[in-house]
């Protein structure tokens, strides 16, 4: 057989791929957990960060873990938004290639309990900033003519979560923001992708959950481990490196398995 375009001699520099050296990007909630480990990630690999966090302490602590700079920013609000993407502009130039966006937090409460402020509150943190992005940031890397964004979603957006209605709700929306987003700027060379996370330890929300519920959690997740911040750094990682190169609008679990878990008990007859 005539040699093809995989011959051995044809094929690519795979661990290359994975390497962000030159590369700028920007960590929106770049403090502790995912954030911060988002930001060793992309340090690791050689990319330079903009480490940006409502918490400009958490934020500086990263930034001086990974060698990047730290800002501190309400990216719920527009002009602080676009401060973090001018900096990022004048640190990184054509250089800036991508967006990491952890922010979001969760407020645990029945959904005829919301009251005005919180509903408001959950969808500034979890949906409006994310929209902002598509205004404020996604533009530049389209007319740069490359990039990766990477929005970080949640299980409780792909399937119900107890008290966590009105946060699953707009963290499914951020999931089909992330599909809207690759066929809108994919022409443009951007890539745009949803990393869908389950109960991961260590996180912004989470750092110091009862032991109970721990066990809890691992009594049904498939790996029978809760995940770490690391977990979600490396998938991050990827889709942010040439290796995803051809990946766009997926929303990708890294959950252990659990979202394909039953939620019916072994006993029940469907499990039969």
């Amino acid at each position: 057989m005539a040699p093809g375009p995989y011959a051995p001699e044809a094929r690519p520099d795979y661990p290359g791929r994975l390497r962000l050296d030159g590369r700028g990007y920007v960590v929106l909630g770049a403090g502790d957990g995912i954030g911060g480990a988002v930001c060793d990630a992309i340090a690791q690999a050689g990319g330079r960060v903009l480490c940006a966090d409502l918490d400009g302490e958490r934020a500086g602590r990263t930034a001086a873990r990974c060698g990047g700079e730290a800002m501190t920013a309400d990216v719920t609000d527009r002009e602080q938004l676009t401060a973090v993407f001018d900096r990022a502009g004048e640190l990184f130039g054509e250089g800036l290639h991508g967006i990491v966006d952890v922010v979001g937090v969760s407020f645990a409460e029945l959904l005829a309990d919301g009251t005005e402020e919180s509903m408001r509150r959950q969808f500034d943190l979890v949906l409006r900033h994310p929209v902002l992005l598509t205004q404020v940031a996604i533009p530049r890397l389209a007319a740069l003519g490359h990039g990766s964004v990477v929005f970080i979603g949640s299980l409780a957006g792909a399937a119900n979560t107890p008290r966590l209605g009105l946060y699953g709700t707009a963290k499914a929306a951020v999931h089909h923001l992330a599909t809207a987003c690759a066929q809108e700027f994919g022409p443009y060379g951007v890539r745009t992708n949803a990393v869908v996370v389950g109960r991961i330890l260590g996180s912004g929300g989470t750092p110091n959950p009862p032991a109970e519920a721990v066990r809890a959690v691992e009594a049904v997740v498939p790996q029978r481990r809760c995940g770490f911040p690391d977990d979600i750094a490396s998938v991050v990682l990827f889709l942010l490196s040439d290796l995803a190169g051809y990946v766009n609008g997926a929303e990708i679990p890294v959950d252990g398995g659990i979202g394909v878990v039953s939620p019916l008990p072994s006993t029940h007859p469907a499990n039969r």
